[in-house]
């Protein structure tokens, strides 16, 4: 088995059935959070994830994800996590929330992004979704997520990494974008 915590900037995917409250990721998610890779893949509960955050970011990245649920729309944010004791990975974490026509949330997919070999300093963030979706880029994380997701259907596996090629390069652009909007409300 490769060891994926081992592969600079990795990209992992993940689906949240919300009103079960079992998510399903692959193994590079399931790695970084020290999730069993079976367990992953037949779905666990959010806490189970939660337990893998650095323990400093788990409290706001926790709420954050609570009220980004509540409230629909994108989460996108940088924190730690712990896969294996003493070992600690910075992720980019951005997925999607959907809601029914009555308001309640039923799932969400998202990718998360190893960016452990190029996080130059400890600032951790989480960016409001505030119009982010009108992004361009924004709007291009999503098809090609929407991409992955046929590709794993179709049983496309080399085509699937071209996918996460395509959103590796999309959540650089994201993360430079937040940085910069990070250091311009800062001076």
């Amino acid at each position: 088995m490769i060891d994926v915590l081992a592969i600079p900037d990795a990209v992992g995917s993940w689906d949240w059935d919300i009103s079960r409250n079992r998510i399903y990721t692959d193994d590079v998610v399931a790695n970084l959070f020290g999730v069993d890779l079976r367990e992953a893949a037949a779905g666990v509960s959010i806490e189970r994830f939660v337990a893998g955050i650095h323990r400093d970011d788990r409290q706001w990245v926790s709420a954050y994800i609570r009220r980004t649920v509540e409230t629909s729309g994108v989460l996108v944010a940088e924190y730690r996590t712990c896969p294996r004791k003493g070992k600690v990975r910075w992720v980019l974490a951005r997925g999607r929330f959907y809601h029914d026509d009555a308001g309640r949330p039923l799932r969400s997919h998202g990718i998360i992004v190893d960016i452990t070999d190029r996080k130059d300093d400890s600032s951790r963030f989480a960016a409001e979704p505030v119009n982010q979706a009108d992004h361009p880029l924004e709007r291009a994380a999503d098809q090609c997520m929407a991409l992955r997701e046929t590709l794993a259907e179709a049983k496309q596996p080399f085509l699937m990494k071209l996918a996460d090629m395509v959103l590796l390069e999309l959540g650089r652009e994201l993360s430079k974008l937040l940085a910069k909007a990070r250091r311009q409300r800062l001076s």
